[in-house]
């Protein structure tokens, strides 16, 4: 996916690798996970950390225009939105 357009009109470009409006949300747990492999002394180079991570993330577009979250499900194309809430 080259492009993103956000529901406001933005059009989210994702050619540039990485992009700041691509993100990944990671299970706390898979966290504590790579950091108890840190502890414990085991090299833990790129292709290994980011084993630890496949299929635990979930991929998350920002629109810097108007700050909605775009997640995506499971790498589908399939997106749910969620829109900054304003409390006064």
């Amino acid at each position: 996916m080259a492009k993103f357009a956000c529901r406001c009109g933005h059009v989210i470009n994702l050619i540039v690798s990485p992009s700041e409006s691509e993100w990944r949300l990671i299970p706390e747990e898979t966290l504590e996970n790579v950091g108890n492999a840190l502890d414990e002394g085991k090299a833990v180079d790129g292709e290994y950390f980011y084993e630890m991570l496949r299929g635990k993330e979930i991929t998350v577009y920002r629109c810097p225009s108007c700050g909605r979250l775009h997640l995506e499900e499971a790498g589908r194309n399939k997106f749910v939105t969620y829109v900054k809430e304003v409390i006064s």
